[in-house]
């Protein structure tokens, strides 16, 4: 998740908690207003109710005695003020409820966004020098990688020159992901891209680094998939997956790909690789993170970040079901 979206979460549950908060009020409002009430909530007075009441004057009760054929008159008129009180009084906990509720949520909403305005503008700010840096950072990447594959080395220092092609790619690798992140907005395929021919593509040009591995690749792809994706972003999502997938798993063993579409479209892979930490799953996908058993495996830790933007810009979702040593199942549903 976005630090942008978190704040937003941060707001919408500070607003709701003040709401939370007004209604309590009320309700408590409401409940002394009942308890210290002459009046009680219920139905009509009894005679008893009314003695009770002009017990303390003893004019009235005598009048009371001396008329008391006319007692239930009384009750009658007394009944109406009390559901007359009854009305009044519900209508003063209404009146007083609403403005409440109401200005808690307003209050509510200026107040969580003046207090997180500054730190939301301090990671937008962050956020767009990071992609000021990726472009700015282009250029010299390239021209360093183009003079190491052009430059003339003793043959002794070849493994040094080796390390410096192996590492300026990782830079340019980690450059461009960042570019993607940083570009990947809201956005929808114009028109319904076929994901089973792309997904056919992909795997066909992973077939080198899967026979270099000695890997078994499996596969069960649904033909004529359509969904409405850019056909580069899905090739992002489905490309890291399964190049993870690759990547972690060791000589020899299976690696599955699946897609099935029914009422949603579901892409699953299944690797038996290293597998992912307990205490790392809940990490996969922070920018820069990588499993604490990757050893020397060389990556970026910017794959499933990308392959959660992508989801979260399409409104797919992504489960990772893993151990250490079991292998890992990944399932994209959009």
């Amino acid at each position: 998740m976005r630090i942008t979206d978190q704040l937003q979460s941060v707001s919408r549950r500070f607003i709701v908690l003040i709401v939370g908060l007004s209604v309590v009020s009320v309700v408590a409002l409401a409940a002394v207003l009942y308890q210290t009430s002459a009046v009680r909530f219920g139905g009509a007075v009894t005679s008893e109710q009314l003695r009770e009441v002009i017990q303390q004057d003893e004019a009235v009760v005598q009048y009371l005695e001396d008329e008391k054929e006319f007692e239930a008159h009384f009750v009658t008129i007394a009944s109406l003020v009390k559901q007359d009180q009854q009305k009044a009084l519900g209508r003063a906990v209404l009146y007083t409820a609403v403005p409440v509720i109401v200005g808690a949520a307003v209050v509510g909403f200026f107040v969580a966004r003046h207090l997180l305005k500054p730190v939301q503008e301090s990671y937008e700010s962050q956020e767009r020098f990071m992609q000021d840096a990726a472009h700015e950072l282009r250029n010299p990447l390239a021209a360093m990688s183009l003079a190491i594959e052009n430059a003339d080395v003793p043959s002794a220092d070849t493994d040094f020159l080796r390390t410096m092609r192996r590492q300026s790619k990782r830079l340019i690798r980690i450059n461009e992901d960042l570019l993607y992140l940083e570009r990947l907005g809201v956005r929808t395929g114009s028109a319904a891209t076929n994901i089973s021919d792309l997904l056919e593509d992909i795997l066909e040009d992973l077939q080198p680094t899967i026979a270099d591995k000695s890997l078994v690749l499996k596969s069960d792809i649904q033909s004529g998939v359509h969904i409405n994706i850019a056909a580069k972003d899905f090739i992002k999502l489905s490309r890291n997956i399964i190049e993870n997938a690759i990547k972690y798993t060791e000589q020899s063993k299976q690696v599955y790909v699946k897609l099935h579409q029914d009422k949603k479209t579901t892409l699953t892979v299944v690797d038996e690789g290293i597998g992912i930490p307990k205490e790392d799953l809940r990490h996969i996908g922070e920018r820069f993170y990588r499993s604490k058993n990757v050893g020397d495996i060389d990556g970026t830790g910017l794959g499933i970040a990308i392959v959660k933007k992508v989801l979260k810009t399409y409104g797919g979702t992504l489960s990772i079901r893993s151990s250490a040593g079991t292998g890992t199942t990944a399932t994209v549903v959009l």
